[in-house]
Formats: C-alpha cells, sequence, structure tokens
C-alpha cells in the first residue's frame, strides 16, 4: 500500500487514531492528520485514499458532525470511509438497533417502543413484570433500569413523556478522570498554578455533561431475561470474532460496564459466535460488538445491543479469535490493527476492480 494516503481524524479518544496511524504506517501508507469538526472538512480529506474518524457518546461528535461528514465523503466524494454507513448510522441509538434487528431477522429481546404516551400506558397496566426500560442512549448500563411493577411502568411513561424529559450524563472515555489529574501533577511538576489543588487533594470539577439532549416523548422497554449471571460479548471485525463473558454488577442484573470480565475461551458458548458472525453478515458491518444474553429454557442466544464502538483494551486482551469456520487463532490483537488491515484490503480491491 505504499503511497496510499489515509486521513484519519484525531478524536476524543486518541487511542485508537494513534494505533490506526501506526498500523497505517506499518503497511507502507502514509498518514495526514485531519480535523474534520474544523473549517472546510471535506478540502481536507482531499486526495487520501480512505477516512477513518473513531468517535465518543457526544452528540456534537456523531449526530451533528461525524455521521453527517462521513456519510458526505463515502457517498458522495466516493472515499472509502471507517465506520462506513452500514456501520455506523444506528451507533448509540437502541431504537434504531431494535428496528433494524427486527427487520434482519436477527434474534433479540422482545421489545416494545412507544411513540404516544397512552399507547405506551395502556400497555404498562397488561405487560408481564419486571421489564427492562432502556433510554436509546448511553453505555455501561447507563439509562437502563428493572421495572418490577406497573405502578413504576407508569411513572417512567410519565417522566419520559413530561416536558422535561428524563436528562442523562453520558460516559467519559474510559481512563479520562485519571489522566486528566496526572496532567495536573505534571504541571505542579513544572510550577503551574494547578499546586493548591493538589497540595489540598482536590481537583476541578469534571467537565460538564448534563449538556446531552433531554430524552423524551419515546418509552423503549425490553423483556427481562431471568438466570443471566454475565453476557457475552462478540465483537467482529471482517473474519474474525474475539469473545469475552461480562458479569453481572453484585445484586444488579446489568452486565455492561461492570468491570467483571472472563476472558477464557473455553467458557464462550460457540452459539455466540456463530449467532454474531451472521448477524454481522446481515448488518454489512465492518466492526460491531454484539452483547448477547440467553433466553428460555433451551438457552437461546439473543442480541440485546450491537455497538460500532467498544474499548478496545477489553478486546485486545482475548488470547485468539475465532475465523468465520470456527477455527481458533491464538495471539492477542489490537482491534485497530485488524481495522485497518481489512480497511487497506478495501482500498486494494477497489484499486483492482474486485468487489
Amino acid at each position: 500500500m505504499k503511497n496510499t494516503l489515509i486521513g484519519i481524524h484525531r478524536g476524543i479518544d486518541g487511542d485508537f487514531s494513534a494505533r490506526w496511524a501506526a498500523a497505517a504506517q506499518n503497511r507502507g501508507a502514509e498518514i495526514r492528520w485531519l480535523d474534520l469538526r474544523g473549517p472546510e472538512p471535506l478540502k481536507q480529506v482531499a486526495g487520501c485514499a480512505g477516512v477513518m474518524w473513531h468517535w465518543f457518546h457526544y452528540p456534537h461528535e456523531v449526530r451533528w458532525a461525524a455521521l453527517p461528514i462521513l456519510r458526505v465523503i463515502e457517498e458522495h466524494l466516493g472515499i472509502p470511509v471507517f465506520p462506513d454507513t452500514a456501520t455506523g448510522w444506528h451507533y448509540d441509538d437502541k431504537i434504531a438497533q431494535a428496528y433494524l434487528l427486527e427487520a434482519l431477522d436477527v434474534p433479540q429481546p422482545k421489545t416494545w417502543v412507544f411513540w404516544k404516551k397512552n399507547e405506551a400506558l395502556a400497555w404498562c397496566g397488561q405487560a408481564v413484570y419486571p421489564v427492562v426500560a432502556k433510554l436509546a442512549v448511553g453505555a455501561g448500563s447507563e439509562n437502563v433500569r428493572l421495572l418490577r411493577n406497573a405502578a413504576q411502568a407508569r411513572r417512567y411513561v410519565a417522566a419520559c413523556f413530561s416536558g422535561s424529559g428524563i436528562a442523562i450524563r453520558p460516559a467519559l472515555p474510559k481512563g479520562w478522570g485519571a489522566r486528566w489529574r496526572a496532567r495536573l501533577r505534571r504541571a505542579v511538576a513544572r510550577g503551574a498554578r494547578a499546586v493548591p489543588y493538589v497540595l489540598a487533594n482536590r481537583f476541578p470539577s469534571m467537565p460538564d455533561r448534563t449538556y446531552w439532549m433531554p430524552q423524551k416523548n419515546y418509552a423503549l422497554f425490553q423483556e427481562f431475561l431471568p438466570g443471566n449471571e454475565f453476557d457475552t460479548r462478540v465483537t467482529v471485525i471482517g473474519a474474525r470474532a474475539f469473545a469475552f463473558r461480562r458479569f453481572n454488577r453484585p445484586n444488579d442484573f446489568r452486565a455492561s460496564g461492570s468491570g467483571r470480565i472472563d476472558h477464557e475461551p473455553a467458557a464462550i458458548d460457540g452459539r455466540c459466535v456463530q449467532a454474531a458472525f451472521a448477524a454481522a453478515r446481515k448488518l454489512r458491518s465492518q466492526s460491531m460488538a454484539f452483547d448477547f444474553l440467553f433466553r428460555g429454557d433451551r438457552r437461546e442466544p439473543v442480541v440485546g445491543e450491537i455497538s460500532y464502538c467498544y474499548a478496545n483494551w477489553a478486546v485486545e486482551r482475548c488470547p485468539g479469535h475465532w475465523d468465520a469456520d470456527l477455527n481458533w487463532h491464538a495471539g492477542h490483537l489490537w482491534p485497530e490493527e485488524a481495522h485497518v488491515e481489512d480497511f487497506l484490503a478495501r482500498i486494494r480491491s477497489r484499486g483492482t476492480g474486485q468487489t
């Protein structure tokens, strides 16, 4: 891929962009650093053979910038992008994911989406409890709660359709707080004005995360699946599947964000790996994490959520991965390496006229 120019946006979470750049350069590609949220983003990508942008859970970063800009680059400038539209358009939108998985006949928990308050309240009176209530956005089990009876469900619906809606606080990137405090301490070493904070073991407040738009005028519910002490996350990147189990928080039904991860391959139900490959093919995704739970006496694996964005370190700690034929390949691999390998192969195939 000599002389291939890859444009990479410097995002909030710099791990991905830095690893992408190193992987691309190791394969002979050239890098152009982009600021696609800066002036004239389309002019910045002129001459690029491909464009990559890793984003985080902020509306100004995703819905109002990354998704429309990348789509224009992909569909109207004809430049391959990562993630492409098929991979990213439903990111951090559980409503879109529910409709999409239903359309593609991907097994998922029973899901109900209501756009009218009276219909949601009527459903509350005949639902089987407990049920799981979710907001469309959020990661790490944020904005997910268990409703145990109709009274709780009705109060939840009232909040969803109230004038103020439900305010949420999306998570900061993993390790952000520690990195932020480390920067302060380095500033102290240079004699900066952060000294009083550090000496008093006090720090300025973290950035305000309440600016996310309130969630209102919809209600989303999923059936509660008892007997699940963990979920199984399978991340499919091209023809590779990385899998691990995430155990629930103590005295909680939620696993995402617990940090209680088991990477033992022998503990993975192979049906989850098969189902993840099948779903990825239907989605036509470049990279996707699937969160599996088990339903019923037959312990049928179903997809609770999907996400283009995920913790890279959790994937790298997998001791190996499965290929599409379910053969095991031992060895740790950063997901960014796989992203770049597949992305450059795609660019190469365009140059040779292959599809």
